[in-house]
């Protein structure tokens, strides 16, 4: 089975990638091509649900995406080393309105480190009277790095400009501005979908993970007042809705007796990038239709069967707790649930992201609370909250959800900028807003 990989970039890079993706059978990739940095962001949320993998061409859209959203999914991006300069001077020397030779070239360069085009120019033996590099380029903004070789041209301190990025290129050349464009290597696009193809091989040894589902059937048989009969017809809907599951997931399904269910399928079946749909909602929505009575999940992803169970009892046990459909707990200690209209949380149990654990020292509280929060904000879509939102978003009580935003308020993370009134009659509700500069990952 393939690997879908999304690939975003310019136009112009399109068909150097789809040519060496002929190298790489293993892998199927999609290509997006962006226009302007608001693009990038556009493409990453509308199509990256679909893939594994995200495969940026150049540092810019692997910048804008990863200094403006929080992705799931691997990335990564072909970089522009110092022998993609190469080809660049290559066609400075073929245009023989430049001496290469004698010192006398002034030009401006943007996107590539200092020390790669001294000793790109070391080894060709070229000499430039002056070089100005781009001082915007960890800004990423594409104006700014675009009046950055106009305004140099124009005052008469360039005769040329090099630029990396294929936008800035196209709108120089409108400009009037003498431009060169640097485009990464073949080799370039070889070693990273190398690295790519590790990663994938990687995700499919993650995906056959065993996953070993428990169903808590109690609420459903634990019952005085039902008849023999009627317990039966609840069996019989029950098993018919596992029928269904397990044709859908290739599941095993195991009876272990009237208080719960247990299912074993892999970790590629669960759909986890799109749990708002999963198969298992479905199983649980369709438990409750059929029996009138709400039953939870818990799921265990592990590499062998008794770790796998050993976190199925575990995400259970918080499926109980947080009174959620159901919470899936992998191995490498990611919790998926609950589930909410607007999308399900998930969070890693685990932590080295050092602002991560520089917030949750700070409100002194754990480092998976503050995933949980974050994921939270990320699905629910604004930066402001009030404790009632917080506590249903989490699971937790209103109580909790006071505590927790005083602990942050108290930490300089969130301030109260307004009030809600309740529709029925009570005390205002305080609205909590993020402190936006104090949450910044980068």
């Amino acid at each position: 089975m393939q690997i879908r990989v999304l690939a975003i970039g310019p136009r112009d890079i399109e068909k150097m990638i789809m040519n060496v993706e002929k190298e790489y059978p293993e892998l199927s990739i999609h290509y997006a091509t962006y226009h302007n940095e608001e693009e990038v962001i556009e493409i990453v949320k509308k199509y990256g649900a679909g893939f594994q993998i995200i495969l940026f061409a150049g540092s810019l859209p692997y910048k804008i995406a990863k200094n403006n959203l929080k992705l799931d999914q691997s990335i990564f991006f072909i970089p522009f080393e110092g022998t993609a300069l190469y080809r660049a001077l290559f066609q400075l020397a073929l245009n023989g309105k430049y001496d290469l030779q004698n010192g006398t070239l002034n030009i401006s360069i943007d996107n590539l480190q200092k020390y790669e085009v001294e000793e790109s120019l070391e080894e060709l033996e070229i000499r430039v009277q002056n070089i100005y590099y781009d001082t915007h380029s960890e800004e990423f903004h594409i104006e700014k790095t675009t009046r950055f070789h106009y305004e140099l041209w124009k005052n008469g301190q360039i005769d040329t400009a090099i630029t990396c990025v294929g936008l800035i290129y196209e709108r120089l050349i409108e400009l009037g501005v003498p431009a060169v464009r640097v485009l990464p290597t073949r080799n370039a696009v070889r070693n990273t979908l190398q690295i790519v193809l590790m990663e994938a091989q990687k995700l499919k040894k993650q995906n056959s993970h065993i996953a070993i589902g428990i169903v808590d059937l109690k609420e459903i048989f634990e019952q005085d007042d039902l008849t023999e009969y009627q317990l039966q017809r609840r069996l019989l809907a029950l098993q018919q809705s596992l029928v269904d599951y397990g044709e859908k997931t290739q599941a095993i399904i195991k009876w272990i007796d009237r208080r719960e269910l247990r299912f074993i399928t892999t970790r590629e079946a669960l759909q986890l990038d799109d749990q708002q749909h999963s198969n298992e909602l479905t199983l649980i929505h369709d438990i409750f239709q059929k029996t009138e009575r709400k039953v939870q999940l818990g799921i265990g992803i592990g590499r062998s069967t008794n770790e796998a169970e050993m976190y199925a009892l575990e995400a259970l046990k918080k499926a109980k707790a947080s009174n959620t459909d159901y919470i899936i707990y992998d191995a490498n200690g990611k919790i998926y649930g609950p589930v909410m209209q607007s999308g399900i949380l998930s969070y890693s149990l685990r932590n080295d992201n050092e602002k991560v654990l520089e917030i949750a020292q700070k409100a002194n509280v754990s480092s998976s609370t503050i995933n949980r929060i974050l994921s939270f904000f990320k699905i629910h879509g604004k930066n402001s909250v009030t404790a009632i939102e917080l506590a249903k978003g989490l699971r937790i009580t209103p109580r909790s959800a006071r505590w927790l935003l005083s602990r942050l308020e108290q930490a300089g993370l969130v301030s109260v900028t307004g009030e809600e009134q309740p529709v029925n009659r009570g005390r205002p509700r305080q609205i909590y807003s993020l402190l936006l500069d104090q949450w910044s990952m980068h």
